[in-house]
Protein backbone atom coordinates (compact mmCIF):
# COMPACT_ATOMS: atom_id res chain seq x y z
CA UNK A 1 0.00 0.00 0.00
CA UNK A 2 2.82 2.40 0.86
CA UNK A 3 4.48 1.79 -2.52
CA UNK A 4 1.26 2.57 -4.37
CA UNK A 5 0.80 5.79 -2.41
CA UNK A 6 4.35 6.81 -3.32
CA UNK A 7 3.72 6.03 -6.97
CA UNK A 8 0.54 8.09 -6.99
CA UNK A 9 2.48 10.98 -5.43
CA UNK A 10 5.50 10.69 -7.72
CA UNK A 11 3.59 10.65 -10.99
CA UNK A 12 2.39 14.27 -10.97
CA UNK A 13 5.71 15.40 -9.49
CA UNK A 14 7.70 13.76 -12.29
CA UNK A 15 5.34 15.12 -14.90
CA UNK A 16 5.57 18.61 -13.43
CA UNK A 17 9.36 18.43 -13.43
CA UNK A 18 9.31 18.40 -17.22
CA UNK A 19 7.93 21.94 -17.30
CA UNK A 20 10.25 24.94 -17.26
CA UNK A 21 9.38 28.52 -16.54
CA UNK A 22 10.20 31.13 -19.15
CA UNK A 23 11.22 34.54 -17.94
CA UNK A 24 9.91 37.52 -19.93
CA UNK A 25 12.28 38.71 -22.61
CA UNK A 26 13.50 42.30 -22.60
CA UNK A 27 13.27 43.85 -26.05
CA UNK A 28 16.63 44.90 -27.44
CA UNK A 29 17.60 47.07 -30.37
CA UNK A 30 21.07 47.02 -31.94
CA UNK A 31 22.11 49.77 -34.31
CA UNK A 32 25.41 49.80 -36.26
CA UNK A 33 27.93 52.47 -35.33
CA UNK A 34 31.11 53.58 -37.09
CA UNK A 35 34.69 52.67 -36.35
CA UNK A 36 34.85 49.07 -37.57
CA UNK A 37 36.48 47.43 -40.56
CA UNK A 38 33.71 48.70 -42.79
CA UNK A 39 30.01 49.63 -42.95
CA UNK A 40 27.87 47.35 -40.81
CA UNK A 41 25.91 45.90 -43.72
CA UNK A 42 28.57 45.81 -46.42
CA UNK A 43 32.34 45.34 -46.33
CA UNK A 44 34.76 44.99 -49.20
CA UNK A 45 38.05 43.47 -48.08
CA UNK A 46 41.12 43.99 -50.31
CA UNK A 47 43.36 42.48 -51.59
CA UNK A 48 41.43 39.27 -50.83
CA UNK A 49 38.27 40.54 -52.57
CA UNK A 50 36.03 38.92 -49.97
CA UNK A 51 32.70 40.66 -49.54
CA UNK A 52 31.21 40.37 -46.05
CA UNK A 53 27.78 41.55 -44.91
CA UNK A 54 26.73 41.35 -41.27
CA UNK A 55 23.54 42.69 -39.73
CA UNK A 56 21.32 42.31 -36.68
CA UNK A 57 18.04 40.40 -37.03
CA UNK A 58 16.47 39.94 -33.60
CA UNK A 59 16.96 39.34 -29.89
CA UNK A 60 15.70 36.01 -28.56
CA UNK A 61 15.29 35.11 -24.90
CA UNK A 62 18.94 34.09 -24.44
CA UNK A 63 20.66 35.00 -27.71
CA UNK A 64 21.27 37.74 -30.23
CA UNK A 65 20.69 36.63 -33.81
CA UNK A 66 22.64 38.06 -36.73
CA UNK A 67 22.80 37.32 -40.43
CA UNK A 68 26.25 36.97 -42.02
CA UNK A 69 27.14 36.62 -45.67
CA UNK A 70 30.57 35.89 -47.18
CA UNK A 71 31.22 36.14 -50.92
CA UNK A 72 34.59 35.15 -52.36
CA UNK A 73 35.36 37.26 -55.43
CA UNK A 74 39.09 36.58 -55.17
CA UNK A 75 41.40 34.09 -56.84
CA UNK A 76 42.03 31.88 -53.81
CA UNK A 77 39.88 29.75 -51.50
CA UNK A 78 39.01 31.20 -48.08
CA UNK A 79 37.73 29.44 -44.95
CA UNK A 80 34.92 30.73 -42.74
CA UNK A 81 34.36 29.22 -39.29
CA UNK A 82 31.60 30.85 -37.17
CA UNK A 83 32.85 28.98 -34.08
CA UNK A 84 35.72 31.51 -34.00
CA UNK A 85 33.42 34.57 -34.01
CA UNK A 86 32.87 36.53 -30.81
CA UNK A 87 31.85 39.90 -29.45
CA UNK A 88 32.94 41.96 -26.49
CA UNK A 89 31.82 45.17 -24.77
CA UNK A 90 33.76 48.22 -25.84
CA UNK A 91 35.70 50.22 -23.24
CA UNK A 92 32.91 52.79 -22.94
CA UNK A 93 30.45 50.07 -21.80
CA UNK A 94 29.86 49.39 -18.12
CA UNK A 95 32.21 46.77 -16.67
CA UNK A 96 33.68 46.05 -20.09
CA UNK A 97 36.87 44.44 -18.80
CA UNK A 98 35.06 42.20 -16.32
CA UNK A 99 32.51 41.00 -18.88
CA UNK A 100 35.07 39.86 -21.45
CA UNK A 101 34.52 38.05 -24.74
CA UNK A 102 31.32 36.22 -25.61
CA UNK A 103 31.86 33.52 -28.26
CA UNK A 104 29.30 32.77 -30.93
CA UNK A 105 27.39 29.53 -30.83
CA UNK A 106 29.44 26.65 -32.26
CA UNK A 107 27.10 25.26 -34.95
CA UNK A 108 28.54 21.74 -35.01
CA UNK A 109 28.55 21.34 -31.23
CA UNK A 110 25.01 22.75 -31.05
CA UNK A 111 23.71 20.32 -33.68
CA UNK A 112 25.41 17.40 -31.95
CA UNK A 113 23.75 18.28 -28.63
CA UNK A 114 20.37 18.77 -30.28
CA UNK A 115 20.63 15.43 -32.11
CA UNK A 116 21.58 13.67 -28.85
CA UNK A 117 18.47 15.08 -27.15
CA UNK A 118 16.37 13.94 -30.12
CA UNK A 119 17.75 10.41 -29.84
CA UNK A 120 17.11 10.34 -26.08
CA UNK A 121 13.49 11.37 -26.57
CA UNK A 122 13.06 8.77 -29.32
CA UNK A 123 14.45 6.06 -27.01
CA UNK A 124 12.00 7.09 -24.27
CA UNK A 125 9.15 6.99 -26.77
CA UNK A 126 9.97 3.39 -27.63
CA UNK A 127 10.85 2.08 -24.17
CA UNK A 128 9.66 1.83 -20.59
CA UNK A 129 10.92 4.00 -17.75
CA UNK A 130 11.89 2.64 -14.33
CA UNK A 131 8.76 4.28 -12.98
CA UNK A 132 6.56 2.37 -15.44
CA UNK A 133 8.30 -0.92 -14.67
CA UNK A 134 7.89 -0.36 -10.93
CA UNK A 135 4.20 0.45 -11.42
CA UNK A 136 3.72 -2.73 -13.45
CA UNK A 137 5.31 -4.78 -10.65
CA UNK A 138 3.08 -3.15 -8.03
CA UNK A 139 0.00 -3.74 -10.16
CA UNK A 140 0.95 -7.38 -10.69
CA UNK A 141 1.45 -7.88 -6.95
CA UNK A 142 -1.93 -6.30 -6.33
CA UNK A 143 -3.57 -8.61 -8.90
CA UNK A 144 -2.01 -11.68 -7.30
CA UNK A 145 -3.04 -10.54 -3.82
CA UNK A 146 -6.61 -10.04 -4.99
CA UNK A 147 -6.88 -13.75 -5.78
CA UNK A 148 -6.36 -14.67 -2.15
CA UNK A 149 -9.05 -12.38 -0.81
CA UNK A 150 -12.67 -11.84 -1.54
CA UNK A 151 -13.16 -8.62 -3.47
CA UNK A 152 -16.49 -7.02 -4.00
CA UNK A 153 -17.46 -6.16 -7.56
CA UNK A 154 -16.84 -2.50 -6.81
CA UNK A 155 -13.32 -3.21 -5.45
CA UNK A 156 -12.46 -5.28 -8.50
CA UNK A 157 -13.67 -2.59 -10.88
CA UNK A 158 -11.75 0.08 -8.93
CA UNK A 159 -8.53 -1.94 -9.10
CA UNK A 160 -8.92 -2.54 -12.84
CA UNK A 161 -9.70 1.14 -13.38
CA UNK A 162 -6.52 2.17 -11.53
CA UNK A 163 -4.44 -0.17 -13.65
CA UNK A 164 -6.09 1.13 -16.81
CA UNK A 165 -5.37 4.70 -15.73
CA UNK A 166 -1.73 3.77 -15.19
CA UNK A 167 -1.50 2.35 -18.72
CA UNK A 168 -3.16 5.41 -20.22
CA UNK A 169 -0.73 7.66 -18.33
CA UNK A 170 2.37 5.84 -19.55
CA UNK A 171 1.05 5.64 -23.11
CA UNK A 172 0.54 9.40 -22.94
CA UNK A 173 4.11 9.87 -21.67
CA UNK A 174 5.50 7.85 -24.58
CA UNK A 175 3.40 9.88 -27.01
CA UNK A 176 4.79 13.07 -25.47
CA UNK A 177 8.36 11.84 -25.90
CA UNK A 178 7.57 10.90 -29.51
CA UNK A 179 6.24 14.41 -30.17
CA UNK A 180 9.34 15.94 -28.58
CA UNK A 181 11.61 13.70 -30.65
CA UNK A 182 9.81 14.79 -33.82
CA UNK A 183 10.07 18.45 -32.85
CA UNK A 184 13.80 18.08 -32.19
CA UNK A 185 14.24 16.22 -35.48
CA UNK A 186 12.63 19.17 -37.27
CA UNK A 187 14.76 21.64 -35.30
CA UNK A 188 17.97 19.81 -36.24
CA UNK A 189 17.03 19.90 -39.92
CA UNK A 190 16.07 23.58 -39.81
CA UNK A 191 19.11 24.70 -37.82
CA UNK A 192 21.47 22.70 -40.02
CA UNK A 193 20.36 24.70 -43.06
CA UNK A 194 19.72 28.12 -41.48
CA UNK A 195 22.89 28.55 -39.37
CA UNK A 196 26.14 29.77 -40.84
CA UNK A 197 28.48 26.78 -40.70
CA UNK A 198 32.15 26.21 -41.35
CA UNK A 199 32.88 26.30 -45.06
CA UNK A 200 35.74 26.70 -47.51
CA UNK A 201 34.71 29.09 -50.26
CA UNK A 202 36.25 28.56 -53.64
CA UNK A 203 36.52 31.59 -55.98
CA UNK A 204 32.98 32.66 -56.87
CA UNK A 205 31.36 30.87 -53.90
CA UNK A 206 29.03 32.51 -51.42
CA UNK A 207 27.69 31.39 -48.03
CA UNK A 208 25.00 32.94 -45.84
CA UNK A 209 23.50 31.97 -42.51
CA UNK A 210 22.46 32.88 -39.00
CA UNK A 211 25.00 33.52 -36.24
CA UNK A 212 23.94 33.32 -32.58
CA UNK A 213 25.61 35.15 -29.70
CA UNK A 214 24.70 35.02 -25.98
CA UNK A 215 22.85 38.10 -24.78
CA UNK A 216 24.55 40.66 -22.58
CA UNK A 217 21.89 43.23 -21.77
CA UNK A 218 24.06 45.29 -19.40
CA UNK A 219 26.50 46.38 -22.14
CA UNK A 220 25.70 49.26 -24.46
CA UNK A 221 28.58 49.39 -26.96
CA UNK A 222 29.49 46.05 -28.57
CA UNK A 223 32.33 45.03 -30.86
CA UNK A 224 31.70 41.95 -33.00
CA UNK A 225 34.68 40.16 -34.51
CA UNK A 226 34.27 37.86 -37.51
CA UNK A 227 37.00 35.90 -39.28
CA UNK A 228 37.82 34.46 -42.67
CA UNK A 229 41.17 32.72 -43.03
CA UNK A 230 41.83 33.85 -39.41
CA UNK A 231 41.65 37.47 -40.53
CA UNK A 232 39.55 39.55 -38.08
CA UNK A 233 36.82 41.93 -39.18
CA UNK A 234 35.29 44.29 -36.61
CA UNK A 235 31.70 45.54 -36.51
CA UNK A 236 30.41 47.94 -33.86
CA UNK A 237 26.85 48.20 -32.58
CA UNK A 238 25.02 50.25 -29.98
CA UNK A 239 22.60 48.20 -27.90
CA UNK A 240 19.48 49.70 -26.36
CA UNK A 241 16.75 48.25 -24.16
CA UNK A 242 13.38 49.35 -25.54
Amino acid sequence: MLIRVLLRWARPVLAGGLLTACAPTRVLSLQPTGGGSGPARDLVSHPDSVYVRFWFLRAEQEELVFQAEFSNAGAHAVTVNPATFYYQPRPDSLHALALGRRPARDPEAFLTTLAARRDQEAAKANGSSWFELLTMVVNTVEDVASIKKDETKAQEEAREARHQDDQIYFDSQRAGHADEAQALHTAVAQQATSMLRQATLQPGDQVRGLVYFPRLDSARQLEFVLFFDERPLQYYFTQKVL
